[in-house]
């Protein structure tokens, strides 16, 4: 129980004395995986985006058929 109460002492002190540099750190180090992240999420929505609007597509023509199918057929 001491050892984890002089642990948690001790990380709050480095923190208190280093943490603006351990953040900086941290900025610059997860900068470059950060901007590789974004631009995976940019390219799901990309693909997202087009697989809705082919889908939408798809049903919309089956449902024009459906309704096609149902209407009376005048002549």
């Amino acid at each position: 129980m001491v050892r984890l109460v002089m642990a948690a002492l001790a990380g709050g002190l480095a923190v208190w004395f280093w943490g603006d540099e351990l953040r900086r750190l941290a900025d610059a180090k997860t900068r470059d995986i950060r901007a590789m992240a974004a631009d995976k999420l940019q390219a799901v929505e990309d693909k997202a985006t087009d697989v809705l609007d082919r889908t939408k597509e798809q049903v919309s023509s089956t449902l024009q058929a459906g309704q096609d199918a149902l209407r009376p057929r005048m002549g």
